[in-house]
Order: C-alpha cells, then structure tokens, then sequence
C-alpha cells in the first residue's frame, strides 16, 4: 500500500540527524538519490539505508556519458575518446523527502560534480543555481512557477512497451476544458498526486484536450522549482501506472490533440526591500523599466533559446498557430497569442509568462534561459518592441523555427545564448539535437509507407 499525503517540509537546511529522524519515523528502507540529465531525464540510482548514510559524506560516482546522451542512452560521436571517467553525484540533503509514491521510499536531489567536487559545466541544476546567484549579485531575488501538460491515457505502459503506439485512444471522448465532471473521472491519479505534492500543487484541471491535464505549481525559489517539476513527472507517471493506465509528457502525442505546454512563470523581487521589482504603478502599463529590460532580454535570444524549450522532434509540432502555443516573437498584456504574456493584474502577482516551452523542456535549462536573458536584458538596457494587441498570432513578427534543424542553426551560430547558458551548455546540447535529428533522417515511418508504398 502507498501512503499518500505525507508531508516532508523541505528546509533550507536540514541536518543528518533529522533525516534519520524521518527515516525512523516514516519506516524507510529505500532512499531515491536522483539527478536529471541534459535531456531532464531523471537519473541515479536506489540506496538501501545504510548506504546512503555512507553517500550523504562520500558522494556516489557515475559514467559521465550520462550529462551527452539522448532520451534512448544512445552513444554520441566521440564518446569514446573522452574515456568515460567518472562524475560525481553530491547530495543535497535540504532536498530530502518522503516519496509516497512508492512504498517505504524517500527521494533526494544530487547535483553532478567532477570527481574534486567542483561543480560539473554540464549539471542542469548547478546551472540554475548560478543564475538565481546572479541575480543575487545584481540585487533581486527570483521566484518562478510552472504549468504542466500531460495526457493520461487508458492504455498501461507494459502495452505501450509492446510496441502499442498507434491505435491508444484518447482519455476522454471529449474535449472538456476545467470541467469538474470530467476531472472526476480521473480522480484515482490526480487525487493522489495532489496529496503527494500538499505544499507545491495550487490546482488541476483538465484541458484543451481530451484526457488532458494541468496541474498548477505555487511560485517558489526557481531551483525548488524545478526539483518539484521532476518530481511531479515523476509521481505522475508511477501513479498512472499503479492504475493501470499510462501518462505522457510528450509536446504532440497525436497530431489531432493539442499540444503539451510548459509554460514558464518569473519574477523578481528587490533583495534589501523585498518589493516586487516589476510592477511600478506610475509607469504606463504599471510595468517598470526593469520589467521592460527583462522581457526584451528574453526577446532578444527567442529563436536561439528553442533547442532548449523544445528540444526533441516531436516538439515542433506542438508550436502552431491559433493553439495557444507561444509562436511569436512579441510580448503583450494578458494575451495568450504572444510568445511572451506579462501578468500585472496586482503588484505581487505580476510577472512574465515564457509561453513557448513543451511540458519536454528540462526545467533548470528552460528556467536558466528565461532568468538569465531576462537578467542580461537588465544589463544591457534592452528594449523591447510596443507590446501587441488582439490576435498576435497574425502580427507580422518573426515566429518560433518549426523544425529542430532550424532551431540548430539558430543556436548554433548566435553568442548571446552562449552567454546566457555557457558554451558548453549548448555546444552539448546541439551535439544531442544533431544525433536527434540523424535518427529521425533516417527512420522510415509508417507515413511514409502510407503515402508512397503503392503510389510511386
């Protein structure tokens, strides 16, 4: 039996002693130490007790071709001539909680390292936590949220890994969007997953879609953001499968369904007076000058920043026109048309709404570009373009690339992304996109054989 609704406060701190503490108490026997890749495919492994006493001071070594792989572990050219060495897992011990989820389990965040401890140039989350620094530095706090999109699906993952992908019919007959009735039916899942999540989940509800969901987080610090978005993927899918049915992720899991978003929300506070820094109620639009700068610095890097806001194949077919995903380069108030959707409706709510990236974005690098552009924008003073109006869908702006080879080459060769993340950052994530796009190119699809077996 899974326990469901235990609450683990994860503190700043939190010392050895009180994570035995909770051990005794909850009745452990296994503890999660967990990772995410390039990808934000969660990695790592399952201790016994004993042994995560051990890791909590040694740290735990894995093969580095963990921080280059695609989605499906597959080798990348040159893989091999690096040697693999080792990285080094180093636990977060403020991350530690109850997984209830899964029966007498805990779960705690790792962040990658070299084998000296120095924070790895390819860890999401270290990343991450170099920009909430420099916004620090620059005097803001940051505070950020997510929306998630998933579809539960009345097929079980043992069918799917069968091979059965194309005939899965829908969750729902219709579509029906925060209808309370149809929420009901699904209640099994998403019940259990708000008590898994009693601090972090605000709301659920279902949407554009049929047997489509989203589920609300509270703002919180942008790196306990993302911990707690992995986390909720994770449950989701754990406790979908404990009933027998199966949820995705995926940006388009059919052409004829909407897409599924991961729309990004950010904001800053001043750090000596805690008052928000984006909302001035004597500026036209009661946006301030520092509002303006971030969302021209998130502008000015929108076609570069997609190989990490979408980035798998399949993503770009959830960017189309007049489905409430994020295609344009232009901001607006309140406009669900716009790449980029400021919300100002009081001083503390107002912020920016990253309305492009999938509910496939790896969360540290999706919040990494949207902070750290917004951050660079504040330095150099940016400007943005006059916010639009009304349908911004046909503005004769630039659009997002609708393919990921185009979303490579605008990547590839712009140095404010660069600047943004680290050469590194990208440099490995175009190394993934390229491998990506390789197997696509070469696989036959059943499309294909559809359209052309008999025809030519």
């Amino acid at each position: 039996m899974h326990r469901v609704g235990t609450r683990t406060k994860v503190r700043p701190e939190m010392t050895v002693e009180e994570v035995r503490e909770i051990i005794t108490r909850e009745k452990i026997k296994t503890v999660i130490i967990a990772a995410t890749d390039s990808a934000g495919v969660l990695r790592g492994k399952r201790l016994t007790v004993p042994y995560f006493y051990h890791a909590i001071e040694d740290g735990l070594h894995f093969a580095s071709f963990l921080l280059g792989t695609t989605t499906m572990d597959e080798v990348l050219p040159g893989l091999f001539d690096t040697g693999i060495p080792d990285v080094k897992g180093v636990i977060d011990l403020s991350t530690f909680r109850v997984a209830p989820w899964e029966s007498n389990t805990a779960i705690v965040f790792m962040d990658w390292a070299t084998p000296e401890g120095s924070p790895h140039p390819l860890c999401p989350r270290s990343m991450l936590k170099r920009k909430v620094a420099e916004a620090k530095s620059m005097g803001f706090d940051s505070s950020a949220s997510l929306e998630l999109e998933f579809y539960l699906l009345p097929v079980s993952t043992a069918e799917v890994r069968k091979g059965r992908w194309s005939d899965i019919e829908p969750g729902s007959r219709d579509i029906h969007c925060y209808s309370i009735l149809e929420g009901h039916y699904w209640e099994p899942i998403i019940g259990k997953l708000r008590d898994c999540f009693p601090n972090e989940i605000e709301g659920c509800l279902p949407e554009w879609g049929q047997g489509q969901f989203e589920v609300n987080l509270h703002h919180s610090d942008p790196v306990k953001m993302a911990d707690t978005s992995i986390l909720l993927k994770l449950a989701t899918k754990q406790l979908a499968s404990q009933a027998g049915a199966m949820a995705t992720f995926m940006a388009k899991f059919r052409e004829d369904l909407s897409g599924c978003s991961g729309h990004i929300h950010i904001s800053l506070q001043k750090t000596i007076t805690k008052e928000p820094a984006f909302y001035d109620a004597d500026k036209p639009l009661r946006l301030s000058d520092t509002f303006k700068n971030f969302v021209a610095g998130n502008i000015d890097v929108f076609s570069p920043s997609m190989i990490f806001y979408a980035p798998n194949v399949n993503s770009y077919k959830r960017l189309q026109s007049m489905t409430f995903a994020g295609t344009t380069r232009n901001w607006a108030i309140d406009n669900r048309t716009t790449g980029f959707r400021a919300i100002n409706a009081t001083p503390r709510s107002t912020r920016l709404e990253v309305r492009m990236a999938g509910a496939d974005v790896n969360p540290y690098y999706g919040l990494s570009i949207a902070l750290g552009s917004g951050l660079r924008g504040i330095r150099l003073g940016l400007v943005p373009p006059q916010p639009a109006s009304g349908n911004a869908y046909d503005d004769n702006v630039d659009k997002v690339p609708t393919t990921l080879s185009a979303a490579v080459s605008c990547a590839a060769k712009d140095k404010a992304i660069r600047e943004v993340l680290s050469p590194e950052v990208v440099d490995n994530a175009l190394r993934i996109a390229d491998f990506e796009l390789g197997v696509f190119e070469r696989t036959v699809t059943d499309l294909e054989r559809r359209r052309y077996m008999e025809t030519v």
